[in-house]
């Protein structure tokens, strides 16, 4: 029963991002929709070896640590292609948040 606060935490939490993004004039659609299909793809490769091998294998643990490894590295790969986003002025958001501390 607990998932389920933790399930409406995480619904409360990503539509108060949202709303903060949005007044900021750094929201975008499709930055979400990039979001959530890697969101996806990260949980495919980590649970992957879960479903897909033996877990009495030799080779499991492994493969289990090397799926990490990979999700680890394509979620800094992610982290940097998010900052170099461009908004609809043009403007990446790693420029946005510069000038929004700017403004402060």
């Amino acid at each position: 029963m607990i998932w389920i606060f933790f399930v409406l935490l995480q619904g409360v939490i990503i539509w108060s991002g949202i709303r903060r993004e949005q007044q900021a004039g750094l929201w975008s659609w499709s930055k979400f929709a990039f979001t959530l299909g890697f969101a996806a793809l990260e949980c495919l490769i980590v649970t992957g070896p879960i479903a897909l091998f033996n877990l009495n294998s030799p080779h499991f643990l492994p493969v289990y640590i090397g799926a990490w490894v990979v999700a680890a590295g394509n979620f800094a790969w992610f982290l940097i292609v998010c900052r170099r986003w461009k908004l609809k002025d043009g403007r990446t958001s790693l420029q946005a948040e510069r000038d929004l501390a700017g403004r402060k």
